[in-house]
């Protein structure tokens, strides 16, 4: 219902669904937990409708039956009758409810009318927003997108709770849809199959950091990574790349795709008509594949968290990838007295975008240059960790990426790599070994497999 008086405009409401709402309550158990779970005090428009819904609700936590006695009663104990109207209300709110069958769809009808006042709110805040030209525009933005998407968010209540029988239940069905699959993944698949049994493979909400020294390798580990997840597991990868422009990071994908030469995409002499077809096949490939690429080459945590809210409000929920290259290149949208303050903020950021949109994120990170400075082996320790010691406190897993030949002082042919999972919150930590084709910005499996690992 939507009504106008005089010159100004009434906010949407449906005070007979509010109603229904209400008398289901006071008449089966079942309504009143729906109706509990599903809404929200300031869903209702009514204010007495409001102080019924709260006092019902507070009924309901301390275990006291709601019925049209005991409620009467509750009333009369808080010195609500009169701000209600006693027993002519409760009688009125009986005698909108023709079943209870219906209380689902009409906690839809005032939820829907809530969403829709909430809208009204949230536009007249943003036109005040508007006005404020002593804030900064980046910020006003971002609390003004904020405050849409939360509206869009707040529809109702949702409970988590499930009993045992079924999640044991759900567990079973999953654990054998591996089994007959083969699969051993409970997260988003890698594509290197020894680092997937490893790691059981990227979990939503989980911060995933990636570290090595320059030309290690970590950026085209993390393409192979968004190429896998998004040709072979149809799931959305969005890569932010500080570093590199779009067309690079869609050069090396084609490198790797085609098993083409990275320097021979620039030599056309040098390719061959076999190759041609290998690069046309992979182009076709990767254009139809579900690969989003922002080379904005500045980025703080407000835009980060802003353009991810707008991409996956139109992905299906908990769906995708994250891909940051790299993290010391961002910056922090608040000001820090240091740069290790900054990286902590952006950090704990890359967090909090993870557990928002349920998705895995996977963050590259530089190492400090005293892995250079240490005698014997150069192999990177947590404590090598650039700029921060919070970002080992973030991160879910921190995994290293390692080639002995860089440190070769001949021109070695090793092409030997290791992947190393220093820190694994939930699970083992160890190495993998693969193989770089430098020329291909390619990792594979290596032959033989297997890892090596601890708890």
């Amino acid at each position: 219902m939507s009504m106008t008086q005089g010159s100004g405009r009434v906010p949407p409401f449906n005070l007979e669904a509010e109603r229904s709402v209400l008398g289901a309550c006071l008449l089966e158990k079942d309504a009143l937990t729906s109706v509990v779970e599903g809404l929200r005090s300031e869903d209702f428009y009514d204010p007495r409708h409001r102080a019924a819904f709260e006092l019902m609700s507070d009924m309901y936590e301390k275990g006291i039956p709601v019925d049209s006695l005991s409620f009467k009663d509750e009333l009369t104990k808080h010195n609500l009758e009169e701000k209600t109207g006693g027993l002519p209300f409760i009688a009125a709110l009986l005698d909108a409810v023709t079943t209870t069958a219906n209380v689902d769809y009409h906690v839809g009808i005032v939820r829907d009318k809530s969403i829709h006042r909430g809208l009204i709110t949230v536009g007249s805040d943003i036109t005040r927003l508007g006005f404020s030209e002593d804030k900064d525009v980046d910020e006003i933005l971002e609390i003004a997108e904020q405050q849409v998407f939360q509206v869009a968010r707040s529809g109702g209540k949702t409970t988590t709770i499930r009993n045992s029988k079924e999640v044991v239940k759900l567990a079973l069905d999953d654990i054998e849809k591996r089994l007959a699959s083969g699969l051993s993944m409970t997260g988003v698949p890698t594509g290197f199959k020894d680092f997937d049994k490893m790691s059981g493979g990227f979990q939503a909400g989980s911060l995933y950091i990636l570290a090595a020294r320059p030309s290690m390798g970590k950026t085209a580990w993390a393409i192979n990574v968004a190429q896998y997840v998004a040709l072979q597991e149809n799931i959305p990868a969005l890569i932010f790349s500080l570093e590199m422009s779009g067309e690079q990071i869609a050069q090396r994908m084609l490198s790797s795709e085609s098993r083409v030469n990275l320097r021979h995409l620039f030599e056309s002499k040098s390719i061959q008509n076999e190759q041609w077809n290998s690069l046309s096949v992979a182009a076709d490939n990767l254009s139809a594949a579900p690969i989003y690429i922002d080379d904005s080459s500045t980025l703080n945590t407000m835009d980060l968290r802003s353009r991810c809210r707008r991409f996956f409000a139109k992905q299906k929920p908990g769906k995708g990838l994250v891909v940051v290259d790299y993290l010391q290149l961002m910056n922090s949208a608040r000001r820090s007295e240091n740069r290790q303050q900054e990286v902590s903020e952006i950090s704990r950021s890359l967090k909090g975008i993870a557990k928002e949109f349920k998705v895995p994120v996977l963050a590259l990170s530089q190492l400090s240059r005293d892995v250079e400075k240490r005698g014997g082996s150069k192999k990177p320790q947590l404590s090598d960790l650039r700029d921060s010691g919070a970002i080992e406190q973030d991160a879910d897993m921190v995994i290293f990426l390692y080639r002995d030949a860089y440190y070769s002082q001949e021109d070695s042919q090793d092409s030997t790599a290791e992947v190393i999972v220093a820190k694994n919150r939930s699970g083992p930590t160890g190495k993998v070994n693969l193989v770089f084709f430098r020329e291909y910005s390619r990792f594979e499996d290596s032959i033989g497999g297997g890892y090596i690992g601890s708890c």
